[in-house]
C-alpha cells in the first residue's frame, strides 16, 4: 500500500512557479536562478551515480532564500533518507518543510508514510487526517483512504520512549488541611501526610509486537513501564503493564481484546497488582475524525490492605478531529466503578478530558485539561464523612523542533 501512496505522490504535477522576470529585485532573481540550476545539477549528479555530490548540493540549498528551492531540496533529502531507511532523518526533513509551508500536502503525505514505517501508527493516522482536512486531488484522496485503512497491517514491531519534566502541585494526592477530622476528635497531620508539591521527571517506554494469524486477525503483544520520579524517593510512582491478545476487524473498525496485568510501586514499595481484560475499538468518522472507545475489567490486589482488594470496571469514549492542516482537538469521556471487599473502599468516578494542539512555525503547542469526580459508597467508620474527591489537571507543553538534535526535539 505504501507503493500506491508513493505512486500517487509521484503523479502530482509540480506547482507552476512564477517567472523569474516577475521578481522586482535583481539580487533575489539571481539567487533564485542559481538555486534552480543547482537543483538541476543535483539531479544530474544522482543520475550519474555521484550521490555524495548531490547530497552536498541539496544540503547547501536548504539555506536558500527561495522557499520553494529550499523545500524542494529538503524533500529530495527526505526521499534519499527514506530510501536508506533512515526514517528519523526523513521525518526531520519533511517536518522542516511543513514548519515553513503547512500547505505542502505532498510532504505531509510522505511524512505519514515515514511515521508508519517508524511504527508510529497513531501519528501516521493523525497526519493523514490533517492532510485530508486540506485539499487533495480526488484520485490521491482515494488512495490516501486506502492507505489509512491499511496502516493496521504495517510494522510488526515498534517501540516509543517518552521523557518530560513534571511539575505537580499535589504529588502525593493528599489534603492541604493541617488536621484530620474523625468521630473521636481532630488529629494533627505532619508534613508527610499533607499535600506536597514538587517537580520531577516523567519517563516511560513502551514496545509492541504484532504477528499476523490471517488476513484480518493478528496477535498483538504490548509491554511498557512509566513513572514519575522525584528527588525524594518516597514519592516515586512507577507502573509496569503487559498484555497480549487478538486484533481484528469489527463493524467497519479495528478492535483488540487484550489480557494482561499491572504492577504498581509507590515510594519503592509494591502498591498493587492487577489482572486485566480490556477491549478497545476505533473507527474513522469521515476523513477528519476518529472514534475510540473501550471497556475493561480488572481484579486488583492491594498489598497493604486486603479490605481494598476490588473488582474494577472501566470505560471510555473519545473523538479526535483535525481542525485543519495545523491544528486538532479531541474530547474523551470516561468512568470507573470499583467494588471492594469493604464498601467504604468501593467507589465510582467519572472524568472528562479535552485536548487541543496547534502548530506555530517550528513548534507544536498542546493543551490538555482533565476533570475527575470520585465518591465512595460509604464512609470509613473512623471518619465523619464518606470520601469525595475532585481532581483537576492542566497540561501545557510544546515540541520545539528548532532545538532538535540527531532527529530528537524537546
Amino acid at each position: 500500500m505504501s507503493l500506491l501512496l508513493a505512486a500517487a505522490l509521484a503523479q502530482q504535477a509540480p506547482e507552476e512557479r512564477p517567472s523569474l522576470a516577475q521578481s522586482p529585485e535583481n539580487a533575489v532573481v539571481e539567487l533564485t536562478a542559481t538555486g534552480r540550476e543547482l537543483l538541476a545539477m543535483a539531479t544530474r549528479a544522482l543520475s550519474s551515480g555521484r550521490e555524495d555530490i548531490a547530497i552536498r548540493i541539496l544540503g547547501a540549498l536548504v539555506r536558500d532564500r527561495d522557499l520553494r528551492v529550499r523545500n524542494e531540496a529538503r524533500f529530495r533529502l527526505a526521499k534519499l533518507a527514506a530510501r536508506d531507511e533512515d526514517w528519523s532523518g526523513a521525518g526531520t526533513w519533511l517536518r522542516a518543510i511543513l514548519d515553513e509551508e503547512p500547505g505542502a500536502q505532498r510532504a505531509r503525505l510522505e511524512l505519514a508514510r515515514v511515521q508508519a514505517e517508524m511504527g508510529d501508527i497513531d501519528g501516521a493516522r493523525r497526519t493523514l487526517r490533517q492532510a485530508q482536512a486540506g485539499s487533495l486531488p480526488p484520485d490521491v484522496a482515494r488512495l490516501v483512504d486506502r492507505f489509512s485503512s491499511a496502516l493496521r497491517e504495517r510494522k510488526p514491531f515498534g517501540f516509543s520512549i517518552d521523557l518530560a519534566i513534571a511539575p505537580d502541585s499535589n504529588v502525593n494526592r493528599a489534603t492541604r488541611s493541617t488536621t484530620l477530622g474523625t468521630v473521636i476528635g481532630d488529629f494533627d497531620l505532619d508534613e508527610e501526610a499533607r499535600k506536597t508539591s514538587g517537580t520531577g521527571v516523567k519517563a516511560g517506554a513502551e514496545a509492541y509486537y504484532r504477528h499476523p494469524l490471517s488476513a484480518d486477525v493478528s496477535l498483538l503483544a504490548r509491554g511498557g513501564v512509566s513513572g514519575n520520579f522525584y528527588r525524594e524517593g518516597r514519592l516515586n510512582d512507577v507502573l509496569a503493564v503487559v498484555s497480549i491478545g487478538p486484533e481484528f476487524d469489527l463493524l467497519s473498525g479495528r478492535a483488540n481484546l487484550l489480557f494482561g496485568g499491572q504492577q504498581r510501586w509507590f515510594g519503592g514499595d509494591r502498591f498493587y497488582t492487577s489482572l486485566d481484560a480490556n477491549m478497545q475499538w476505533q473507527k474513522p468518522l469521515g476523513r477528519r475524525s476518529q472514534l475510540r472507545t473501550g471497556l475493561g475489567v480488572s481484579r486488583v490486589n492491594y498489598r497493604t490492605n486486603d479490605l481494598q482488594d476490588a473488582f474494577v470496571i472501566t470505560g471510555f469514549t473519545g473523538v479526535e478531529r483535525a481542525l485543519g492542516t495545523r491544528a486538532g482537538a479531541g474530547m474523551t469521556l470516561g468512568g470507573a466503578r470499583q467494588i471492594a471487599r469493604e464498601p467504604a473502599y468501593s467507589q465510582v468516578s467519572g472524568q472528562i478530558t479535552a485536548t487541543g494542539w496547534r502548530e506555530f512555525g517550528r513548534s507544536t503547542v498542546f493543551l490538555s485539561a482533565t476533570y475527575l469526580h470520585l465518591e465512595a459508597d460509604r464512609r470509613l467508620a473512623l471518619y465523619r464523612h464518606r470520601r469525595k474527591e475532585d481532581f483537576l489537571r492542566f497540561s501545557l507543553g510544546a515540541t520545539l523542533r528548532a532545538l532538535q538534535w540527531q532527529g530528537w526535539a524537546p
